[in-house]
């Protein structure tokens, strides 16, 4: 048998399968809500909790996935087979030098019947393509857009269990506020009370004392029930089992405002970061749709050896299985063949009207950015307006707040004095009450709209745990 034959024979046929099974179970069974918890701690567990990031994080992995492996498409293909044939009627096959009855000649014809044959089959193949290029290049393209909606998604949820946490912040503030203002109803009362049994005040105020607390009574005990309804619903979005006495750790105070100088960069918009990567996916389909007017390069190794009537005796010798000598080939090889279709070269083909498509929606995808980055100059423009406007209300509200409260001082010592009405002090206490809430609520819209505009980029931060 030629040597190039023995050396096909003797390499043998190897097939490999792997199978790769990852599998990342859930649990979801909620644990117990801590006694106590920091922003920091309750946007860790939204993170992790969370089904659109859980859901985003996962296409994130499975995106990477495919662009780390995009280069397995310029592995070769690998195929084996082996078939036993019993054939209707015997056949004459070639009985090689061994078993030739003439010593003569290298090799002998001989003509024994047999119907069994066994052939083995191994082909190699490495096709290399230009097209090849652009698919790992849409396979990167692909994680880079999906990386971004991660991102994206976290920076949401953030901004939304940041507004949600100081909302109950806020909540808890005002409720202490209308405690405080209901003990001193309560103390009011007791005072009136106590001067009109001794005949030193009027039945009047006493009425109008009471009426104040009963007034109140009602409304602290429905804001109590919404709060708890409200942290309730906050530590099922965290993940946590209802506990109503978690308090919450923090205060507006530990978010800095500022949007004085601030660093703004369209391109670190997760709107325009998206449009960018549009760009970037149809530029790589154009280069594919370019790829196919190449040729591609095919290597291919096959091997296909074969034996006929193995264990049966010709010529008074038994062919021997495991003698490669026994083993005949006959298109085994080696090929290199340069492939090339040039269907896309003809005018109208399909490739060609693919291209122009492409062409035509990289011009609008490009447009499209142009727009967004426009879109995203003026929201932002609006939104940091809106900030610094809510700052400067905040300093006219402190000075409300602090006027108020000037005037709940005075008038309450006038009370306390004699000279002045039941009515006064409540009329003076109410718009106190009222202006250190309305100073909380503004002091909580300024530091949702910064919730919301650091949710729209990718890096910018313009509120932090640092203190005033």
């Amino acid at each position: 048998m030629p040597s190039t034959s023995k050396a096909y024979i003797k390499a043998g046929v190897i097939a490999l399968t792997a199978v790769l099974l990852v599998a990342a179970p859930i649990d979801l069974s909620a644990e117990a809500a801590p006694d106590s918890i920091t922003v920091g701690k309750a946007v860790e567990a939204a993170l992790a909790n969370n089904l659109s990031v859980m859901s985003a994080s996962t296409e994130s992995r499975i995106k990477k996935r495919a662009s780390d492996w995009s280069f397995n498409k310029f592995l070769p293909s690998v195929s084996t087979s082996a078939t036993y044939l019993h054939l209707n009627q015997a056949q004459s096959v070639l009985v090689p030098y061994p078993y030739s009855s003439n010593p003569v000649l290298p090799t002998v014809m001989a003509y024994p019947e047999s119907a069994n044959n066994v052939a083995l089959g191994l082909t190699i193949q490495e096709v290399f393509s230009a097209t090849y290029f652009g698919l790992m290049d849409q396979a990167a393209i692909d994680y880079q857009r999906s990386a971004i909606s991660t991102a994206q998604a976290e920076r949401s949820i953030t901004a939304a269990t940041k507004k949600i946490f100081y909302q109950l912040i806020v909540q808890d503030q005002t409720i202490e506020l209308t405690r405080a203002r209901l003990d001193s109803a309560k103390e009011r009362q007791r005072q009136a009370k106590v001067l009109f049994d001794l005949g030193q005040g009027t039945e009047l105020n006493y009425d109008y004392a009471t009426m104040d607390v009963e007034s109140l009574t009602p409304g602290l005990r429905a804001m109590e029930s919404g709060r708890a309804a409200a942290l309730m619903a906050f530590q099922e979005m965290l993940g946590y089992d209802s506990n109503p006495s978690m308090k919450l750790e923090g205060s507006l105070d530990d978010e800095a405002i500022s949007v004085d100088n601030l660093p703004i960069s369209e391109g670190d918009r997760f709107d325009v970061r998206l449009s960018r990567q549009n760009e970037k996916q149809l530029e790589s389909a154009l280069n594919i749709q370019r790829f196919a007017f190449l040729p591609n390069l095919v290597l291919q190794y096959k091997a296909d050896p074969a034996i006929n009537g193995p264990g049966e005796t010709i010529l008074g010798n038994k062919i021997d299985f495991w003698n490669t000598n026994n083993w005949n080939q006959s298109t085994g090889g080696i090929s290199v063949t340069l492939s090339w279709d040039l269907s896309p070269l003809l005018p109208f083909s399909d490739i060609r009207k693919g291209k122009a498509e492409v062409e035509d929606r990289l011009a609008l995808a490009r447009e499209a950015t142009a727009q967004a980055i426009r879109a995203a100059r003026d929201d932002a423009a609006n939104q940091l307006r809106s900030i610094k406007d809510s700052e400067e209300k905040i300093v006219s509200l402190i000075k409300v707040e602090e006027a108020s409260k000037r005037a709940y001082e005075l008038t309450n010592a006038a009370y306390q004095l004699g000279t002045g009405r039941i009515l006064d002090l409540q009329d003076a206490e109410v718009a106190w009450q009222g202006a250190r809430i309305q100073l909380l609520n503004e002091r909580l819209n300024v530091a949702s709209l910064a919730f919301d505009f650091e949710a729209k980029y990718q890096s910018m931060e313009i509120s932090k745990q640092t203190a005033k």
